[in-house]
């Protein structure tokens, strides 16, 4: 299946944006927020850090689904009313707090074992962030990124095996995670079931987005209209725009899909 763009669909997208069960959620880094050089640089732009605020005032629910940690990704974007699910749907902010999945957290001692290991290893320029559930090693800044991958990947890989984790990749990122049976598609799936909805879209830009649009062909055969937008930020893998219904060139294309579904949901609630 090849996507369209966004444009290609207004009818179908004016159409869900008007349900009165319809739910909007995204990623963050890639999608609405520019790739930037560390994760402590990005930052959602104002343009869509105001559309979100517009919508969760007239949607069900607006959700953030990331691989950033839960707290991380609600200081990021700071609006009250929006669902925090972070570190791959292993943790939700709640109540102010970061709630985590306890079969997640009980490999904590093995993410500790694994990052002692696999920081003896990294050359200069690779960074692993301990996110608490989950392990994230960054190389987009290692002198041979592809290389990286080849050589020191295999030696991550193994360390994670040994000690009962499991390896994912991402956009110039390799992700150690607990064996639990969660990413962002079940995220998103369970996010949809607990609201009730009858209509969603989500949006993402990387590897990890993959899950997620892949949930929304599974809700359609369930009977909601969900559908999925690839984001083709920079890096971004072919296989968005080959798995998802629709895509966004871009941070700032996403800006103005955002801004028309707002317009359509305002003028559905007149």
């Amino acid at each position: 299946m090849t996507a369209i763009h966004w444009q290609q669909a207004k009818d179908k997208l004016q159409q869900l944006a008007t349900q009165p069960h319809f739910g909007l959620f995204s990623d963050l880094d890639g999608t609405l927020a520019p790739i930037a050089p560390t994760p402590e640089e990005a930052a959602i732009t104002p343009g869509n850090r105001q559309r979100l605020a517009d919508l969760a005032e007239l949607l069900p629910v607006v959700g953030l689904i990331s691989g950033r940690r839960a707290a991380s990704l609600q200081a990021k974007v700071d609006l009250p009313g929006l669902v925090y699910i972070g570190n791959h749907g292993l943790e939700q902010w709640l109540g102010g707090q970061v709630v985590g999945l306890p079969q997640a957290a009980a490999y904590r001692a093995a993410l500790q074992q694994a990052h002692a290991e696999i920081e003896a290893i990294l050359p200069p320029g690779a960074i692993a962030e301990d996110k608490g559930l989950t392990l994230s090693i960054h190389y987009r800044h290692v002198q041979d990124p592809r290389e990286f991958v080849l050589t020191r990947g295999v030696h991550i890989q193994n360390i994670a095996q040994q000690h009962g984790l499991t390896l994912f990749t991402g956009k110039m990122v390799l992700e150690v995670r607990p064996p639990v049976q969660v990413d962002k598609g079940t995220a998103f799936y369970e996010l949809v079931r607990e609201h009730k909805l009858s209509a969603a879209l989500f949006l993402g830009d990387d590897i990890s987005d993959l899950s997620a649009l892949e949930t929304a062909r599974t809700l359609r055969a369930e009977g909601v209209e969900a559908y999925g937008v690839g984001v083709r930020s920079e890096d971004a893998p072919a296989e968005i725009t080959e798995q998802a219904d629709y895509w966004a060139a871009d941070v700032a294309d996403v800006e103005e899909l955002l801004a028309f579904v707002l317009m359509a949901r305002r003028a559905s609630s007149t």
